[in-house]
């Protein structure tokens, strides 16, 4: 029987998720003998007065060096669980590892997964999608939560300057006069371990709300920007709304809530909606039901994008409608990544230089180390970038982990590396550059 190891060391969120993952799809580990090893903390923090479905979960690394394991498969962002997978007897790594200095991450979907330690402005993939991806299950288990007469209100305290505590009183006095025979109660109050299909949750993204849809329940989840996935349980069937950057008013949200449980499509000219939807192969993505938060085309042009890069999957969705603001941001990421290609054509340049110099008989050893200059001058420039422009920031992050697991032995071997990482990266910028293209030359027409 193939033994395997899958390392999450992360925090509950993500130890949450990864087990997630594995309880739905138990049946691809049905002939493997599985290991989890996972931080201690975050295990009692996820899980409470419950247990996980799956088996061989342990908090033993000690013991986990005392084995051999036919692959391992290493989840976390934790550095630290990076230089113990380096440690792990496997005959097969995937995911981060150290060995000899160096931080090896071969495959795409665990490089993307690293992308996340930098703050991005959304998450375009859910969680479980890309646990999934580096485990190599495939197909999508979404689930559609249809609760159109919830016996029960749970309310989640949001943050003053989103929803205050005067029109939040006002939204469960509301409720109490126009619904007297459903329960309201606090999410504190609620037992998450039992069942809460016949239960429609208020309030912001949080962990504890994560795990009261992963119990049955429903959720509308309030927040002052669009987030992606962040927090957002994987099921389809919930609701979120977005004050772009306002707060929320007890009469806005009542009238959602009364639209929810008489079945009808929310509506709303205050904020903006989204639903999720299960629009691909690889996962849930995001239904924008009315005007948009300003980043929400970005969000789209990446899931376009990365399900290529990634899956090799072309995703066809509707050219947004977009306001002045969307547009703007739109045109300001293109000029960026425009000015960003053409630099990106100059270190392109460095490289090819290289390679035929040290290829040659006669080589410039100044030629060479100038052109190496001109490569660390442009890296640094990158980095600025991701740095000022967080929208552009996962491919620019994406990239640079590729352009790092070169295992050139010789500056000849390293230059070949090195270009076909930035021939690769050059096509997925000009991608990004058309897909606003595309978006913004739709729109100029509608206008």
């Amino acid at each position: 029987m193939k033994k395997l190891l899958i390392i999450q060391q992360d925090e509950a969120y993500f130890l949450f998720e990864t087990l997630q993952v594995l309880e739905k799809n138990i049946s691809a580990f049905k002939d493997i003998d599985l290991t989890i090893l996972v931080d201690k903390k975050a295990y009692l923090n996820a899980f409470d007065r419950s247990n996980p479905i799956i088996k061989g979960i342990t908090t033993d690394a000690d013991s986990i060096c005392e084995k051999k394991f036919d692959v391992s498969i290493n989840l976390s962002l934790n550095e630290d669980s990076w230089n113990f997978h380096g440690k792990v007897n496997s005959s097969k790594k995937v995911g981060p590892y150290t060995t000899e200095g160096r931080t090896i991450v071969d495959d795409l979907w665990s490089s993307y997964l690293m992308t996340l330690k930098a703050k991005a402005p959304f998450l375009t993939f859910h969680l479980q999608d890309v646990y999934k991806n580096i485990l190599g299950i495939r197909g999508a288990s979404t689930k559609d939560r249809k609760i159109n007469n919830p016996k029960q209100i749970i309310i989640g305290t949001s943050a003053s300057q989103l929803f205050s505590a005067n029109e939040q009183e006002s939204l469960i006095y509301e409720l109490a006069m126009n619904y007297p025979s459903i329960a309201l109660k606090d999410l504190s109050e609620v037992d998450l371990i039992s069942d809460l299909s016949q239960s429609l949750y208020v309030g912001p993204a949080n962990f504890e709300a994560l795990k009261f849809c992963a119990a049955g329940g429903r959720g509308i989840f309030l927040t002052s920007a669009f987030q992606g996935f962040n927090l957002i349980p994987y099921e389809k069937g919930n609701l979120i709304i977005s004050t772009r950057g306002g707060s929320i008013s007890s009469r806005g949200l009542l009238k959602i809530i009364s639209d929810t449980f008489e079945g009808k499509s929310p509506s709303s000219t205050e904020y903006s909606l989204y639903t999720i939807e299960q629009e691909n192969l690889f996962g849930p993505m995001f239904k924008s039901l009315n005007q948009s938060d300003a980043s929400f085309p970005v969000y789209q042009a990446h899931a376009v994008l990365w399900n290529f890069l990634l899956n090799l999957f072309e995703l066809n969705l509707p050219v947004s409608k977009c306001n002045a603001e969307q547009m703007n941001l739109i045109k300001n990421q293109r000029e960026v990544l425009q000015k960003y290609i053409r630099l990106h054509d100059y270190a392109m340049v460095s490289i090819d230089t290289i390679y035929h110099e040290t290829k040659s008989k006669n080589s410039d050893t100044s030629k060479i180390e100038g052109h190496l200059k001109n490569l660390v001058e442009i890296d640094t420039i990158s980095d600025q970038i991701a740095s000022s422009h967080p929208m552009l920031r996962p491919i620019l992050d994406f990239y640079r982990i590729r352009r790092g697991q070169n295992s050139g032995q010789t500056l000849f071997e390293q230059s070949q590396h090195s270009f076909l990482a930035y021939s690769e990266e050059h096509q997925a910028l000009v991608a990004l550059q058309e897909l606003f293209s595309v978006t913004l030359k739709e729109n100029e027409v509608n206008i």
